[in-house]
């Protein structure tokens, strides 16, 4: 039988009912320095497993530039064929479900979650992997790439293409503990990783300091395919293994699950009248089609988030080499913010999801205004701050004058770029928090296809071929997408939101209003 929904005005004294509370150190009745508090235990963390994981990718692409210009050309063509698929095994939806199951302390569910996850995403890994190994003729005879370096990149792909399942499998058991505000896995491993692709590329890439023992460009991918599989092992074994930081959400029943039975062979074989395969019948089956229902659009969006922006790129080179300069170095100082805000924003997801998990929502609404608030007063002081120091950031990654004086001429419209960028990011993280996927994408596609890309043509063709044009178009674009993603963020109502999930996630004890 299932339990009874948890109503919105609570049935017994809230004090008593959060104490009762296992899994919140907060509540809705917390102050607001305990509710930041919480959020910046998870946030300072999260911050530096995102900064490490880019210095990981910028220590690649340092390495690959020391081996020869023609290899780091190379390894870009290949990045850019290779992250128009590789966009579709990230999995945006996996934290906010275990979150709410952990808030409702459905241990069990936080588990399933990661089995139904890693279901769906590894039968995704594997076309991906084919396009990756198909890089080299794709390059050569689709976009006319010299054979030469398309062979270097095809190399640099397949070598990489061994990298996803270890990616796949990382990636979901940092989101499965983070979800629980376990974030030493996340925050100790990505900064280890960087710390060896570092030591061993530059031993076996560049020579340093043994000069015979150097293999230049052909070295690269190997020695990041190598960490990222050695990260694999050190999650298992330290955080698995020894801390056993698994087993309050992975208990006995969920260790009959079987890797390759429950995600290769049963979902091809198992049917209704049959006995076998009885525990992906009963524990993953049922859910795939809400996952699938959560995941597919998101998904998608993300998808054609990046390649509205690859259509833009291709549109800013059209321009001239100085104006490509300042876009690509523009996006660096918008990179920056997004690097910041999303470490928050997963920080306020994880928060936000365990409090709807867990009924609460006073707590939920709390969360979610103290992000968006916290949020939009850093971008308006770093937004003021880009436009009113643009030359001496300029001067940070040129000294030519007509660089610098490109960075000053567009000063405005970059400023409304990267402000209009950065809150949507945080304001879709709050609609997938909320499984609001479908709105996500279709707001996704109207603001991309029918905003920023048609915006930044118009412009071009009728106000002039300028820098400030292509801005102004991505700030449109983007400003129409944080109306379609704040309207809905703002209008839901997170008691009902709290209500369903405690509900949906079988809580024994609503914590409400």
């Amino acid at each position: 039988m299932a339990p009874p929904a948890p109503p919105k005005q609570a049935p017994m004294a809230p004090s008593l009912a959060r104490q009762q509370s296992a899994v919140n150190e907060i509540t809705g009745d917390s102050t607001t320095w305990q509710i930041y508090a919480s959020i910046f235990t998870l946030f300072v963390p999260t911050f530096v497993a995102r900064l490490a994981w880019i210095g990981m990718k910028t220590t690649d692409t340092a390495l690959l530039g020391h081996s020869g210009t023609i290899f780091l050309t190379a390894s870009s063509l290949s990045d850019f064929w290779t992250s128009m698929s590789g966009v579709f095994i990230t999995d945006t939806v996996l934290g906010s479900m275990c979150g709410q199951a952990y808030g409702a302390k459905n241990y069990d569910m936080v588990g399933t979650w990661l089995q139904i996850s890693m279901t769906v995403f590894s039968w995704v890994v594997i076309p991906v992997f084919l396009l990756w190994c198909a890089t080299s003729p794709v390059l050569h005879y689709g976009l006319g790439t010299e054979k030469t370096v398309a062979d270097y990149a095809g190399y640099y792909a397949i070598v990489s293409a061994f990298c996803l399942p270890a990616r796949l499998i990382s990636g979901k058991l940092t989101t499965f503990f983070t979800s629980q505000k376990i974030t030493g896995p996340s925050s100790q491993t990505t900064p280890l990783a960087l710390l060896l692709n570092l030591a061993f590329g530059l031993q076996f890439v560049l020579g340093i300091p043994y000069a015979g023992l150097s293999f230049g460009f052909w070295a690269c991918p190997i020695v990041t395919t190598l960490v990222e599989w050695f990260l694999v092992v050190f999650l298992f074994v330290v955080y698995c293994g020894y801390y056993k930081y698994h087993e309050k959400c992975y208990g006995a029943k969920l260790r009959e699950w079987n890797f390759f039975r429950d995600v290769f062979v049963a979902p091809l074989m198992a049917s209704a009248d049959s006995d076998r395969f009885t525990y992906y019948k009963q524990n993953i089956q049922p859910k795939v089609g809400e996952f699938l229902r959560l995941t597919v659009p998101a998904t998608l969006a993300l998808a054609s988030d990046f390649w509205r922006m690859s259509a833009i790129g291709l549109l800013a080179g059209t321009l001239g080499n100085t104006e490509v300069a300042v876009f690509n170095a523009s996006y660096r100082l918008a990179w920056m913010n997004l690097v910041i805000i999303g470490a928050f924003s997963s920080a306020c997801v994880t928060q936000l999801g365990i409090a709807l998990g867990t009924g609460d929502g006073h707590l939920s609404h709390k969360i979610r205004d103290l992000g968006i608030g916290t949020v939009l007063g850093f971008l308006l002081v770093t937004t003021a701050a880009t436009v009113i120091f643009v030359k001496p950031l300029a001067e940070i990654f040129s000294t030519d004058p007509k660089v610098i004086a490109e960075f000053e001429g567009s000063r405005m419209e970059m400023g409304l770029m990267i402000f209009c960028m950065s809150l949507s990011m945080h304001f879709e993280s709050l609609l997938v928090a909320l499984k609001k996927t479908e709105t996500l994408f279709k707001a996704s596609l109207i603001s991309s296809w029918g905003g920023q890309v048609p915006g930044v043509l118009f412009l071009l063709y009728f106000s002039g071929k300028t820098l400030q044009n292509v801005y102004l178009g991505i700030g449109f674009g983007y400003a129409i997408l944080l109306v379609l993603y704040a309207l809905p963020v703002l209008r839901a109502d997170l008691h009902e939101h709290a209500e369903k999930a405690f509900a949906e996630n079988s809580a024994s004890k609503p914590l409400t209003a």
